[in-house]
């Protein structure tokens, strides 16, 4: 039987404590995640190794997350990589900004659980388009 292979997430987030907390959380369900700690080390990152899905945080030092996706839509081979925008900005603005003008996959508000963050990675997986992430009840 063949082996299937690992899905690879970049996880391009400047706290290293929230990075090692997705670490956590997306190892123990079978994924392989590579961390870069700022925008330009998360590009150089993925350039590297072509991740099937980016979690990018916006609010960070130098390139922040606006900027790294900018650039990312600019390079034909990395354009087509899913990013889900993982940050603790909630605003209805920056959502809009981020699903309509900025074409992410999805969004999800800082903090999130962790089943949250598995279900919207796993639709992105599967092709899903996730508007928002979901409010919590």
């Amino acid at each position: 039987m063949p082996h299937e292979r690992q899905p690879v997430i970049a996880c391009i987030e400047d706290q290293p404590d929230i990075a090692e907390l997705i670490d956590i959380i997306l190892r123990r369900k079978g994924y392989l995640v590579l961390k870069a700690y700022d925008g330009d080390e998360g590009l150089a990152l993925v350039r590297e190794h072509r991740p099937d899905v980016i979690l990018l945080d916006l609010m960070m030092p130098g390139l922040d997350g606006w900027r790294f996706h900018a650039q990312l839509r600019e390079d034909p081979e990395l354009k087509d990589i899913p990013v889900i925008y993982v940050t603790a900005r909630a605003s209805t603005e920056e959502r809009l900004r981020a699903l309509e003008q900025e074409g992410a996959a999805a969004y999800i508000v800082k903090p999130f659980s962790p089943r949250e963050l598995i279900d919207i990675i796993e639709r992105v997986l599967q092709g899903d388009t996730v508007r928002t992430s979901q409010e919590e009840e």
